[in-house]
């Protein structure tokens, strides 16, 4: 069997040589300065988890309609919007993500409306299909809405978010109309007089 070849030179050889000679025991090195405490990381009050009684407790179940009054208010901007929240061109375990840790933070901070914008949708079409995109007209595309729309109010009255909404429905026209909902969050957690 043949021995391996050596793969260092002996400029190699030197070079070691003389990085071993600069290098100091370590019982002859100075004391390390004792490390500094790090400072006190605090959540931000979003990123808090609720309570736990709002998902152990029955809840009941949302609205799907907001009464006209409180719907007028809005509308009108008498009563404010207090979040909004774009699930536009997101799939739908990103927009179902968004959705609920916006609730979620909206109830810690107390809000009482949210604006859901989900998009009207439509039927997609590819670029070779026999009509061109710019002779399209609105009765080419799908008139029953986009999954976003369809998904949220099923989102909604699901058990992860169901114990935060009291009711949701259409935005008026200025909001976003048939692509926009209205969310009207709990104050309380169900069945209590404690704010959550």
């Amino acid at each position: 069997m043949a021995r391996k070849k050596d793969p260092l030179t002996e400029r190699d050889r030197e070079i070691w040589q003389k990085v071993t000679e600069s290098v100091t025991r370590l019982g002859g090195r100075p004391e390390t300065p004792p490390l500094q405490s790090l400072p006190k990381i605090y959540l931000k009050e979003e990123a808090r988890g609720l309570r736990m009684e709002w998902h152990t407790k029955a809840s009941p179940q949302p609205e799907a309609r907001i009464e006209r009054r409180m719907q007028r208010q809005i509308a009108t901007g008498r009563q404010e919007v207090d979040r909004s929240v774009d699930l536009h061109g997101m799939t739908q375990d990103r927009a179902f993500a968004k959705l609920r840790t916006t609730v979620e933070g909206a109830i810690r901070r107390g809000d009482k409306t949210l604006l859901v914008v989900t998009g009207k949708g439509g039927k997609r079409f590819s670029q070779l299909d026999a009509i061109p995109a710019a002779y399209r007209t609105r009765g080419d595309f799908d008139q029953h809405g986009g999954v976003l729309r369809r998904m949220v109010p099923l989102w909604l009255e699901g058990p992860e978010l169901k114990p935060f909404i009291q009711s949701y429905g259409t935005a008026a026209p200025e909001h976003g109309g048939d692509g926009a909902l209205y969310v009207i969050l709990r104050r309380r957690l169900p069945g209590s007089r404690k704010k959550g």
